[in-house]
């Protein structure tokens, strides 16, 4: 993220004509970039790591994609940019969603690119002092659901909802498909465990 050519003077408030491309650009980056760690479910990927051992690296990654997004094709609008984020969250981190956040967060990003071009920084300056509160921490993520796909390509439905607190752990987070249960032991006439082999697939 490139700095701004020059430091704003007390004159270039909000709404000021005089406010610097480069620094309604560089609050643009930054709004996009708090839109996303504010997003659960991303929190979530990334804290587990779903993306590997980058997917830190592949949520900044991501910020400065949708950037670019804009930069090369201005007229995008909020459902095209739930399309870059379902597709990136498919493609970065195996998952597909169901709760559909993915159009509030392409709506608040929207919301912020009206707000840094009209010179307004009031919601990204406001997302930043949550951040700086949180001391840079994730936001604590609630009930989630996700589709996730499994080794073999195919898709298994995920519930993540949980009696615990919302502040838990995310280490702490129930897997994502629950073991089979171990059929019971049949029993014969005489009383003795049938032994049953493995069905070959």
């Amino acid at each position: 993220m490139s700095a701004p050519a020059s430091q704003p003077t007390e004159a270039q408030g909000a709404g000021s004509a005089a406010v610097s491309l480069e620094l309604i650009q560089e609050k643009f980056e930054l709004g996009i970039w708090y839109a996303l760690f504010n997003w659960s479910v991303l929190t979530v990927a990334v804290q587990n790591q779903w993306g590997g051992p980058d997917s830190e690296d592949k949520r900044d990654w991501l910020a400065g994609a949708i950037s670019e997004v804009f930069q090369n094709q201005p007229e995008t609008d909020a459902l095209d940019l739930e399309v870059v984020l379902l597709q990136a969250l498919e493609d970065e981190f195996g998952v597909r969603l169901e709760d559909e956040t993915e159009v509030a967060v392409a709506r608040e990003i929207m919301n912020i690119r009206k707000e840094t071009a009209e010179g307004n920084f009031s919601t990204v300056d406001a997302l930043q002092a949550r951040w700086l509160e949180r001391k840079g921490k994730a936001i604590q993520t609630g009930p989630i659901q996700v589709v996730e796909r499994n080794q073999e390509g195919e898709w298994d439905s995920v519930d993540g909802e949980s009696d615990e607190d919302d502040d838990v752990e995310m280490s702490d987070a129930p897997a994502l498909v629950a073991p089979k249960e171990k059929p019971a032991p049949e029993m014969d006439e005489e009383g003795f465990t049938k032994v049953v082999g493995k069905r070959r697939k």
